[in-house]
């Protein structure tokens, strides 16, 4: 009897000391967050936390949430582990709101002619990419694209850019590795309302604070 009592004492054992491990890893994460978002409420400028669990990302300042965007569905692939803090550093998109041209009223000929066409500073929502690609510090980069919601072709759709999508973060991945050069890419798909909302609100230089899985 006291040879299998001695196995599940230390069976038991062992177990506990897991489960202890674990906690205090999450215990520090938490802390670690907490230590991250007061940072950066601290300062007047709007930052981003990117909830990779609950598939949200919050737009904030000063500790208040000003905007919340669901991220329909995710993924992440790349060399390294994923922190909890980046800096923006570039937004990349094909499609990049332009400025609109405006032509002036026709004048009669005695006026005195001005230049042709003139450029609109304004630009609303609907301007806004709903394909883009967020450049952060440490070697991190968010893609952000448009899920399409609809019929079967448009589901059939969604898969195949994921698809398409994967195949290319490997490739890159492997020249990064061959490279030796860090890369850790998130790929986030969102409705084009959302996308598009979160590329016009989005604050340049903006501090990142990423809440991922242990």
């Amino acid at each position: 009897m006291t040879v299998p009592f001695l196995f599940v004492f230390i069976w038991c054992s062992n177990a506990l000391s897991d489960d202890s491990n674990i906690q205090d890893i999450k215990i520090k994460r938490e802390t670690r967050l907490l230590e991250l978002e007061a940072k950066a409420a601290a300062q007047p400028v709007g930052y981003v936390v990117l909830d990779l669990i609950k598939k949200k990302i919050y737009l904030k300042i000063r500790g208040v949430t000003l905007k919340e965007f669901d991220i329909v569905d995710s993924d992440t692939i790349g060399i390294g582990q994923l922190n909890e803090s980046y800096s923006l550093v570039n937004v990349k998109a094909i499609f990049a709101p332009k400025r609109k041209e405006i032509k002036p009223p026709a004048q009669k000929k005695e006026e005195k002619t001005s230049s042709t066409t003139q450029e609109a500073d304004s630009y609303s929502v609907e301007d806004m990419p709903s394909n883009y690609t967020l450049i952060l510090d440490k070697g991190l980069s968010i893609s952000v694209s448009q899920h399409f919601k609809g019929n079967f072709l448009l589901s059939a759709l969604n898969y195949a850019n994921k698809k398409m999508s994967r195949l290319w973060n490997s490739s890159k991945l492997l020249w990064s590795y061959l490279k030796k050069t860090p890369f850790i890419k998130v790929v986030a798909a969102m409705s084009k309302d959302d996308a598009r909302a979160f590329y016009w609100a989005l604050p340049e230089k903006a501090e990142f604070i990423i809440i991922r899985q242990p």
